[in-house]
């Protein structure tokens, strides 16, 4: 059984605009159903903030195939195919997200804030699970919209 998605602080809400946008559009479309289903999902393209997007597929084993990808998240991402051509998510912060938003059947969110030398980068990761109708999440819908970049002073 899936189970709704407990109230947040207010610093859990999301945060970009675009992303904002894409739950609203991804609530409406479920409607009543606890999950929007992979087969109600329309081209990437078309969706809010299309190019901070990604269609990922639940492989088994625990692997999580990339489907499509806008530009902006392609770009971004730093994701290299493996020995069958695919794109993987190999990274464990991301993985355990995914893994998240799988096991508890709800959208997952949470604003990320990243020291990268003396840049500092904050974005939102929304993370939207799709059934295949019958209740077994099989995809994922993940949007990641940069909020802030800031350049560090002189060391």
């Amino acid at each position: 059984m899936i189970t709704p998605p407990p109230r947040g602080w207010l610093a859990d809400e999301v945060q970009a605009p675009s992303l904002v946008d894409l739950l609203a559009w991804y609530d409406a479309t479920r409607a009543s159903r606890p999950v929007l289903a992979v087969s109600a999902l329309p081209a990437l393209e078309s969706l809010p903030g299309a190019a901070d997007l990604a269609l990922i597929e639940r492989e088994p084993y625990g692997n999580y195939r990339y489907r499509a990808m806008g530009e902006a998240y392609r770009s971004l991402s730093g994701l290299v195919t493996d020995g069958d051509g695919a794109m993987r998510e190999s990274r464990a912060v991301i993985r355990q997200h995914l893994d998240l938003a799988c096991r508890d059947g709800h959208p997952f969110h949470v604003s990320i804030t990243r020291w990268d030398g003396p840049n500092i980068l904050q974005y939102d990761r929304l993370i939207l699970p799709l059934d295949d109708g019958h209740g077994n999440i099989t995809h994922l819908l993940v949007g990641e919209a940069f909020l802030r970049y800031a350049r560090g002073g002189p060391e």
